[in-house]
C-alpha cells in the first residue's frame, strides 16, 4: 500500500471521529477522561477503524496500526498509547463492554463511516469536557 493512501485513510478517520466527537470536546478539542477508560467506546472505536480499513482493502497488519495509531492519537493525544495498552488487554481478557461495544460497531457502523449510533451513545452517557487542569 502506498504512503497516500494510508495518509488519506487516516484523514478520512479522523475527520470523522472528530465530526463524531465535538459535541464532547472542550476549547483545546480534548475529549471527557472518562472516554479513555471506557471499553465500549474504545472497543467501538477500534471496530469502524478495523471495518473500514477492511472495506478499503487495507489488509497488511503494520498499515492497518499505523492507521488505527493515528486515529487513537487524534482523539486522547498523550494518553493515546496507555488507551492502547488497555485496549490489548481488554482484547486478551476478552473484556465483555469491550467485545460489546466491537460488535456493535460492526452492526450499526457502514463503510461510509455513518456513526450517528456511536455519536448519540456518548452524547448519552458522557459530560463534554471541561478543560481544566488539575
Amino acid at each position: 500500500m502506498f504512503g497516500l493512501e494510508l495518509i488519506k485513510h487516516k484523514r478520512t478517520l479522523k475527520q470523522d471521529f472528530s465530526e463524531c466527537f465535538s459535541s464532547l470536546k472542550d476549547d483545546l478539542g480534548n475529549v471527557p477522561l472518562e472516554m479513555k477508560t471506557n471499553a465500549y467506546v474504545n472497543g467501538a472505536i477500534l471496530s469502524v477503524c478495523e471495518s473500514y480499513l477492511n472495506s478499503q482493502n487495507v489488509s497488511k497488519h503494520s498499515s492497518k496500526a499505523v492507521v488505527i495509531d493515528a486515529v487513537f492519537e487524534e482523539l486522547y493525544r498523550r494518553e493515546s498509547i496507555p488507551v492502547q495498552v488497555q485496549i490489548d488487554e481488554w482484547l486478551i481478557k476478552k473484556d465483555s463492554l469491550f467485545i460489546k461495544g466491537y460488535d456493535d460497531a460492526v452492526q450499526n457502523a457502514d463503510y461510509s463511516l455513518n456513526m450517528k449510533w456511536l455519536e448519540s451513545y456518548i452524547q448519552q452517557n458522557f459530560e463534554q469536557a471541561t478543560g481544566l487542569m488539575l
